[in-house]
């Protein structure tokens, strides 16, 4: 079966795009499955993704009582909950997570450290907001295409104005510039833009990146006026994604954790972490 260009655009699938257009294809390609490896940091993560929706959730814990929350709980209770994936009702089991980890002691120091980072972050930042939405799908239209993401949350500021946040818990970005960051990473201004289009009172948007092991945030304020110039740049790289007929691989930084790694034609000139080491004998 032939590629057929998408009828939905991910948000993480038009950045791949900027990354290797090569990754862009297989990721649209249902005939080509990826070769996700779970690993101790993206299950912490996971873990830091539920805790903070169930915190912010006023369903589950009031606005005035985040700050009350036994975080240690917290985490315990999602870690040991979390499902095999996005669509099993089987959990990891103790024997799992062990082999995940490598030891019964390992899996706790990863677990340790999820909760003194989380007590670090609700101990260093605003936790008054008032969520419109936490860990949604949404899409809207843009042009002659669909536009889609799993957005961490979306606040409600004021009666003009929202905030868009995406959660991020490994180290800080290259770039300290958010402008840069926006340019070649299209996931938080693509969320802004259906948060826009979901939440028409707003006349502004801000949008950002909360890196929770360092309750830093690294952010950005549009206009609808604005946003729409942002907008124009989406389309732009859609439409020359679609006309790509090519869609070759582009050898970068990220190649060694690629899912699509063992089908890339490029594959063995990637080097990196996965370069095959010949340890000392002595």
């Amino acid at each position: 079966m032939a590629y057929i260009f998408p009828e939905k655009i991910f948000a993480n699938a038009l950045t791949y795009y900027l990354q290797c257009p090569f990754k862009f294809k297989c990721h649209n390609d249902k005939e080509i499955k990826a070769e996700f490896v779970e690993k101790p940091e993206s299950y912490v993560g996971k873990v830091i993704h539920l805790v903070l929706k169930h915190l912010f959730d006023v369903t589950q814990v009031p606005a005035d009582k985040r700050r009350e929350q036994d975080v240690g709980q917290l985490v315990r209770y999602f870690w040991a909950r979390m499902p095999k994936d996005r669509y099993s009702k089987d959990y990891w089991s103790s024997e799992d997570r062990r082999q995940l980890f490598g030891s019964e002691g390992q899996e706790k120091s990863f677990g340790v450290q999820a909760i003194a980072i989380l007590n670090n972050y609700v101990a260093s930042v605003d936790l008054s907001a008032t969520p419109l939405f936490l860990e949604d799908w949404m899409d809207c239209q843009v042009d002659e295409f669909t536009i889609s993401g799993r957005i961490d949350r979306i606040d409600q500021d004021s009666d003009s104005s929202i905030s868009v946040w995406d959660y991020k818990t490994g180290k800080l970005p290259f770039h300290d510039n958010v402008e840069k960051m926006m340019e070649e990473d299209l996931q938080v201004p693509i969320y802004a833009i259906i948060a826009s289009n979901r939440n028409p009172f707003a006349e502004q948007i801000r949008a950002g990146l909360i890196y929770v092991k360092y309750s830093k945030i690294f952010d950005i304020v549009w206009t609808k006026n604005k946003l729409a110039g942002v907008e124009n740049r989406i389309v732009a790289i859609i439409n020359k994604a679609k006309n790509d007929n090519d869609l070759l691989p582009r050898i970068n930084n990220l190649c060694p954790w690629c899912e699509y790694r063992t089908v890339c034609p490029e594959r063995d000139k990637i080097e990196g972490k996965g370069k095959k080491i010949d340890e000392v004998s002595w």
